[in-house]
């Protein structure tokens, strides 16, 4: 299970869109911005009101849009954990319906497997039969939203204890019969999500890049092309039908151009972000928000493009993304999208 999870090397979070530069000209700007941070200390406490207030069209169809957006990137956001936790769960347990712990794996009950709380879950399901109706997403939230439930709430349980070899395992067994029922349905309907919400967020990020380079915003510009370049090298993988276990068949020829067109947007990310009018144009006081992220994405594909010269296969036999695979570029992507929603996310 663990390497089905792998060979879709495009599993990285996804973008939220910001309120910023909409002139909708409304007090509720603030809040409707509010209703969308994405950081982790975010409450969902009102999102019932929220969306109840838009249904009184408090908010502007464009900022309902945005809100409805940006709530099913966060359950984008959970899924792509969940599915990592599904993947490192059978690195453990074997994949077959009787409870069994695979043999020799140095590996604990429980090993990276994390749980998630179903507040977003909840308050997507709601949103899902408001306007605007988004279709096959609207569908796929219904459709997955009791498996992935249990296998959110299954794993929270799992991730509280550390005493199940004290019962034979008894309760842990209780909960694999849940995860083996879901897990499948899950990573199903949860890769049909993850894809249409890519989708979405592309076409939705590009008309949101060119509106934020033409009114100069220029730091949030490159901070979002730089993610959406290193998406395209995922795509471009995913085109050629290259993953990890085939690494060495990429054709870098357009990957190579992308590596340099990131090069590049990374440098005006700098040079934006060191200039202070524009620090104070864009209402940002840390000069280095990244933190260095991108010049460790720009690493990654690098060392990714030198694995593939090498013609040496990727070593996939021990647990994580190797340096020089896919998998650590896309995991670097994440980190990328993590701090870009934490920072502008609201």
């Amino acid at each position: 299970m663990r390497k089905d999870v792998l060979k879709n090397t495009a599993i990285v979070l996804a973008l939220t869109l910001s309120l910023a530069g909409c002139s909708t000209g409304k007090e509720s700007s603030s809040s409707a911005t509010s209703a969308v941070e994405t950081t982790e200390e975010t409450t969902r406490e009102t999102t019932r009101e929220t969306t109840t207030e838009a249904e009184e069209e408090t908010y502007s169809p464009e900022e309902m849009d945005l809100i409805k957006y940006n709530y099913y990137v966060d359950l984008n956001n959970d899924i792509v954990e969940v599915l990592d936790s599904i993947g490192y769960y059978f690195e453990v347990v074997d994949y077959t319906e009787e409870f069994s712990l695979l043999p020799d794996t140095g590996l604990t009950y429980g090993y990276r497997v994390y749980g998630q709380n179903t507040d977003i879950l909840d308050d997507c399901l709601y949103l899902a039969d408001m306007e605007p109706s988004y279709g096959e997403l609207d569908d796929l939230i219904k459709k997955m939203a009791d498996p992935l439930r249990n296998v959110m709430e299954t794993f929270s349980n799992i991730s509280r204890s550390n005493d199940y070899a004290d019962n034979q395992y008894q309760k842990a067994k209780e909960y694999h019969a849940i995860i083996y029922a879901s897990a499948d349905t899950v990573a199903d309907l949860g890769y049909q999500y993850m894809n249409a919400i890519a989708e979405m967020g592309e076409a939705k990020m590009a008309e949101e890049e060119e509106k934020m380079k033409e009114e100069g915003r220029l730091i949030i510009y490159n901070a979002s092309r730089a993610i959406s370049i290193g998406k395209e090298v995922l795509n471009e993988m995913a085109r050629q039908g290259v993953n990890d276990e085939n690494l060495t068949e990429l054709d870098l020829t357009e990957i190579r151009r992308l590596h340099d067109e990131l090069v590049a947007v990374v440098a005006d990310f700098d040079a934006a972000a060191a200039d202070n009018d524009q620090m104070i144009k864009e209402s940002l006081s840390n000069s280095r928000p990244f933190d260095g992220l991108y010049e460790s994405l720009i690493q990654a594909l690098e060392w990714m493009i030198k694995q593939v010269e090498s013609g040496q296969p990727v070593d996939l036999s021990h647990s994580g993304a190797p340096l020089g695979s896919a998998g650590h570029f896309s995991e670097t992507l994440s980190k990328c999208i993590e701090r870009y929603n934490s920072v502008f996310g609201g």
